[in-house]
């Protein structure tokens, strides 16, 4: 029997196909999903469920981003599924604040993989995004990082070199960059967009300051830059952000 054999023979002996969620479920930092080409849910774990603030399963499937996330956000998350599906690509840990119903805030990682019929079209996608929590490193010993990452968050308006970030720590550029990744979850570059966005965040819910100046803030040579990062990060730009979370 061929390898082939055997994993068709496999699948098809199990009682039900297989989507992943039943896993998933069991997995409380991690958002998990199966589209259809149009980018409706097909499956869905109890994590995203929750996030949506709805009860049931069923609540979401069929239904679009757009219909369970606040807009822009909702659209700019079907947009990224149509790419997916239409370019035939994936996305590899892309970092993002995710906006959930009721005002919560989350760090991620999204993961999307477009998904094949038999036939070898697209027919849909799968997902992932997994949440960044610092506090799941305690226990890890930050040692020589510590430096880096206190010149990162206190100096967060400046060029920021990992060449120079390693040589704080002591460290070549590859072990630094690896330490964060252990720690975080997170490349260096990464952390720093991070770090930045979670002050313009801050910034643009607690001051009516021009945009123009939180960028220069948060490490932005000019507007149109932060814009566009603050945009991939969060899904809004900074000043649609801004009129949501100051909202009454």
């Amino acid at each position: 029997m061929t390898s082939t054999d055997a994993n068709t023979q496999f699948f098809e002996a199990l009682s039900k196909p297989f989507s992943g969620e039943e896993l998933f479920d069991l997995v409380a930092d991690t958002v998990y999903f199966l589209k259809d080409a149009e980018g409706c849910y097909v499956a869905v774990n109890q994590t995203l469920v929750e996030r949506c603030g709805k009860a049931r399963k069923s609540d979401l499937i069929g239904q679009r981003a757009e219909a369970l996330f606040p807009e822009p956000l909702g659209e700019r998350i079907s947009a990224q599924d149509r790419a997916v599906v239409r370019d035939n690509r994936s996305i590899q840990a892309q970092l993002e604040l995710h906006l959930y119903p009721g005002g919560n805030e989350d760090w991620c990682l999204t993961w999307k993989q477009p998904l094949a019929g038999a036939d070898g079209s697209i027919i849909g996608l799968s997902g992932i995004s997994r949440d960044l929590n610092s506090a799941t490193s305690v226990q890890l010993e930050l040692g020589q990082v510590s430096a880096a990452l206190d010149h990162i968050n206190d100096n967060l308006s400046a060029l920021l070199r990992v060449e120079d970030l390693a040589a704080l720590a002591g460290l070549s550029a590859y072990q630094l960059d690896q330490r964060v990744r252990t720690l975080y979850g997170l490349s260096v570059g990464q952390y720093i967009t991070r770090a930045r966005i979670e002050l313009a965040c801050h910034l643009l819910k607690r001051s009516s300051g021009a945009i123009s100046q939180i960028a220069l803030d948060c490490g932005y040579g000019d507007q149109t830059a932060f814009t566009r990062q603050f945009r991939r990060s969060v899904g809004l730009t900074p000043r649609a952000y801004r009129e949501v979370s100051q909202r009454p």
